[in-house]
C-alpha cells in the first residue's frame, strides 16, 4: 500500500486536480473563440471521443511497454492538449487540444489501472482500485474550485495552464517513486492486437460487458438529471449547486467501505446495489418538489454512484486474461465510455416527449444494469 500511495495515488491526485479544472471549460472556450452554442457543445463530445481512442491506445501501450512508460507518454499527451487549449484562438486548435486531453486522460487511467493490477494482491484488488477511483474523484472535485479562483484572476486560459503544471508535477513525482520492474525491456516486448486479445473473451464482453455499458450509461445520465430537475421545479442556481455538491460529497465518501465489501464479500454486493440506487434515484426525481425532496433523491443518486466506486475496474481486472491484460482493460474502459455517451442520449430522447419520461428511461437503464450485473457478476469473495 505504501508503494501504491507513493507511485499511484499521490501523482494521480496532483495531476487530476488540474484535469478536473479543465473539464468544465471546453464548451466555454469554444464560446470564447466565437463559436455558437451548438458547436460549443461538440467540444465536450470531442473529449469523449478522445477518451475512447485513448483507452485503446493506453491499453496497447501498457501491454507493450509496461504501465510506467505508458503513464509517462499519456501524461505527455494530456499536457500538450492542455497547452493547445490554452493557446487556441480558433476552433481547429481548440478541437485538437480537447481531443488530446481526452486521449491522454483515458490513456493515463488505463495505464494506472494496469499498474495497480500489477502491484495489488488479488485479495486486496478492489480496495486498491477503489482508492484510485476515489483519488480521481477527489482531484476532479477540488480542481474546479482552484481553477475558478485562477480564472477569476487571470482568465479562462489559466485553467488549462493549471492542468499542464499539475500534470508535470505528477510526472515528476512518478519519476521518483515508480517501481522499476513495471517497465518491459525491449527484448521482452510483445505486441497484442485487440482482435487477438478480445476474440477469446467475447462471452464475458457480451454478458458482463453489457452490464458495464448500462452502468456507465446510468452513471453519466445522473450528472444531467439532478440539475435538470432542480431547474424544472424552480430551485435557484445556488440551491441546485448545493444539492449537486452534497451528492458529490456522499459519492466520494463511499470508496473505502465499497472496496472493503467487494474484497470481503464479493463484487455483486456493490455492483447490484449501486445500479439499483441509480435506477430508484432517477425514477424518484419526477415525484419530488422543493429543495428537501430533490436533495433526498440526489443523495440516493450520489450514494449509488459512490457505492459503485471502482467496481467496473475491479470486474475488468478480474476478467482480464494474463496475456494482453492492459489491452483488455482498455477495451473494458471503452465499454464504460460508450455507456457514458449513451446515457445522456437516452435522457434526451425521453425528455423530447416529456421531461419525466427521460428520467423514467434512465431508471430503466439502471434497472437493466442491475439485472444484468446480478446475472453475470461472479459470486464469492475476491479471487486469489
Amino acid at each position: 500500500m505504501r508503494e501504491l500511495a507513493l507511485s499511484v495515488y499521490l501523482p494521480t491526485l496532483i495531476a487530476e486536480i488540474g484535469v478536473g479544472a479543465t473539464l468544465p471549460l471546453f464548451a466555454l472556450s469554444a464560446l470564447a473563440v466565437g463559436e455558437p452554442a451548438a458547436i460549443a457543445s461538440l467540444a465536450v463530445t470531442l473529449y469523449s471521443v478522445g477518451r475512447m481512442a485513448g483507452s485503446a491506445w493506453g491499453g496497447r501501450l501498457a501491454s507493450h511497454r509496461g504501465p510506467i512508460p505508458a503513464s509517462f507518454l499519456a501524461y505527455g499527451v494530456l499536457a500538450v492538449g492542455a497547452i493547445l487549449c490554452a493557446l487556441a484562438d480558433g476552433v481547429a486548435v481548440l478541437s485538437l487540444g480537447v481531443a488530446l486531453v481526452g486521449i491522454g486522460h483515458a490513456g493515463v487511467h488505463v495505464a494506472r489501472q494496469a499498474q495497480v493490477d500489477a502491484l495489488a494482491h488479488p485479495t486486496r484488488r478492489a480496495r486498491a482500485l477503489t482508492a484510485m477511483a476515489g483519488t480521481w474523484r477527489l482531484g476532479n472535485f477540488v480542481g474546479p474550485f482552484i481553477g475558478a479562483a485562477l480564472i477569476h484572476r487571470y482568465g479562462l486560459e489559466s485553467g488549462y495552464v493549471l492542468a499542464a503544471v499539475t500534470v508535470v508535477l505528477g510526472v515528476a513525482v512518478l519519476a521518483v517513486t515508480a517501481p522499476r520492474h513495471l517497465r518491459i525491456e525491449k527484448a521482452d516486448r510483445q505486441r497484442f492486437t485487440m482482435k487477438a486479445v478480445l476474440g477469446p473473451q467475447m462471452k464475458v464482453l457480451s454478458t458482463l460487458g453489457v452490464g458495464v455499458l448500462l452502468m456507465g450509461a446510468a452513471r453519466q445520465a445522473r450528472v444531467a438529471v439532478i440539475p435538470l430537475w432542480a431547474a424544472h421545479v424552480g430551485l435557484s442556481d445556488s440551491a441546485t449547486s448545493l444539492v449537486f455538491g452534497v451528492a458529490t460529497v456522499v459519492d466520494m465518501a463511499m470508496f473505502i467501505p465499497a472496496g472493503y465489501v467487494m474484497d470481503r464479500f464479493g463484487r455483486v454486493w456493490t455492483a447490484v446495489p449501486s445500479a439499483v440506487a441509480l435506477a430508484v434515484g432517477a425514477t424518484m426525481l419526477p415525484f419530488t418538489h422543493g429543495f428537501a425532496q430533490v436533495a433526498a433523491a440526489s443523495f440516493l443518486l450520489g450514494l449509488g454512484n459512490g457505492w459503485g466506486t471502482g467496481v467496473v475496474m475491479t470486474l475488468g481486472a478480474d476478467a482480464a486474461p494474463e496475456l494482453g491484460r492492459a489491452v483488455f482493460l482498455g477495451a473494458w474502459s471503452i465499454l464504460q465510455d460508450v455507456g457514458g455517451a449513451l446515457g445522456p442520449a437516452v435522457l434526451a430522447a425521453g425528455a423530447a416527449i416529456a421531461l419525466p419520461v427521460g428520467f423514467f428511461a434512465v431508471g430503466g437503464v439502471g434497472a437493466g444494469a442491475a439485472g444484468t450485473l446480478y446475472r453475470f457478476v461472479p459470486r464469492g469473495a475476491a479471487p486469489r
